[in-house]
């Protein structure tokens, strides 16, 4: 009866939802006598083991230190974790447990080492998004959609279509919209014109040196060693002139760069306005030559 009695104690007791406190041995050091002590609970530590008539005793942690699990530590822990600068304190330290950093947005990695989302270039898209946990995807745009813009949110765009009397006077790129609009609207102005040409240079990958002779030409008006070096840095010259350069100067860019020996895209603009030209029969261009 009595091993049938002890065998159904931990069946009651788990039935009763009771849940019994953990122990730990511990030898008392002026008897000598081996006792069964309670642990202390999280977010308390133990101030006094346990002896044959008294309980362990036991205290809160202070502020700034914690204990997660049932234990008999003589101090609390001190919450260790310290948020970086690229960190931020996703939960504060509590009397059960240590500080915890993430991430902050735009970056991503452990809880040592966040590093910056990468950006996604001119024409590529936001495939799939980063988190504080992973990298950003990023995909080549695909035919009919473009990004001029370098994010690690924003996807590929979809060309817009041209209302209803418009043509488009340049394709789109991965890199750039279409730009709609009539053959009229080169002839009315120097705004469509100027935006008009500065897409048109950001459709093709032209050479720096041959770049670097067109503006020292006809923009920046120096010794050659004086001009960037790099790409970037001279198509936002051109950009910055095609934006404020009067309509005359905009009407003889095709000669400039017949004479700057960009014969090639001196070529392809020529076809890009028989294009047009073809679209719109009663619009006249005089000025080039179509």
């Amino acid at each position: 009866m009595h091993i049938i009695s002890m065998l159904l104690l931990p069946v009651l007791l788990l039935l009763s939802g009771v849940e019994s406190t953990p122990t730990f041995a511990h030898r008392d050091s002026f008897t000598g006598v081996a006792l069964i002590c309670d642990k202390c609970s999280p977010g308390t530590h133990m101030t006094k083991y346990c002896t044959a008539t008294t309980p362990t005793v036991c205290a809160p942690c202070r502020s700034n230190q914690f204990t997660e699990f049932w234990n008999y530590l003589s101090k609390c822990i001190y919450c260790s974790n310290l948020c970086t600068e690229n960190q931020e304190v996703e939960t504060e330290c509590t009397a059960t447990s240590n500080r915890v950093c993430r991430c902050k947005d735009g970056y991503f990695g452990s809880v040592d080492y966040c590093m910056k989302q990468e950006e996604c270039g001119p024409g590529h898209g936001v495939q799939t998004k980063g988190t504080s946990q992973t990298n950003t995807v990023c995909e080549r745009c695909s035919d009919g959609y473009f990004s001029n813009s370098t994010s690690a949110l924003e996807s590929c765009v979809k060309h817009q279509e041209c209302a209803s009397g418009q043509i488009a006077l340049l394709p789109g790129s991965v890199n750039q919209d279409k730009m709609c609009g009539s053959c009229e609207d080169l002839t009315n102005g120097s705004e469509t014109l100027g935006t008009f040409f500065s897409g048109f240079f950001s459709m093709h990958r032209i050479r720096v040196i041959k770049l670097k002779r067109f503006v020292a030409r006809y923009i920046h008006k120096s010794e050659k060693g004086t001009l960037p070096k790099q790409r970037g840095p001279l198509m936002d010259l051109i950009r910055a002139w095609l934006a404020q350069a009067p309509e005359e100067q905009l009407r003889a860019l095709p000669k400039m760069l017949k004479a700057s020996q960009l014969c090639s895209l001196t070529d392809k603009l020529e076809t890009i306005f028989k294009e047009i030209k073809q679209q719109s029969p009663n619009c006249t261009l005089p000025l080039f030559d179509v």
